[in-house]
């Protein structure tokens, strides 16, 4: 894989460790439900949804 390449992956992966961060700094320990609309909606890499959606649950978020 070229530098360049790696750069923006490796890019991409803190920015998605960032915005998981936030989620889970914001949670409140009884839990969170949103909905596939609004966690998409806040989430601008296209590319990532299915893993964005994935990492969200793992962290106790609901998805209804």
């Amino acid at each position: 894989m070229p530098q360049q390449a790696r750069g923006k992956n490796n890019d991409a992966t803190e920015n998605i460790a960032h915005q998981l961060t936030r989620i889970a700094d914001a949670m409140q320990p009884t839990g969170m439900q949103v909905t596939e609309e609004d966690a998409l909606a806040a989430w601008g890499l296209r590319i990532y949804e299915e893993e964005f959606l994935t990492a969200v649950e793992k962290l106790g978020v609901e998805i209804v």
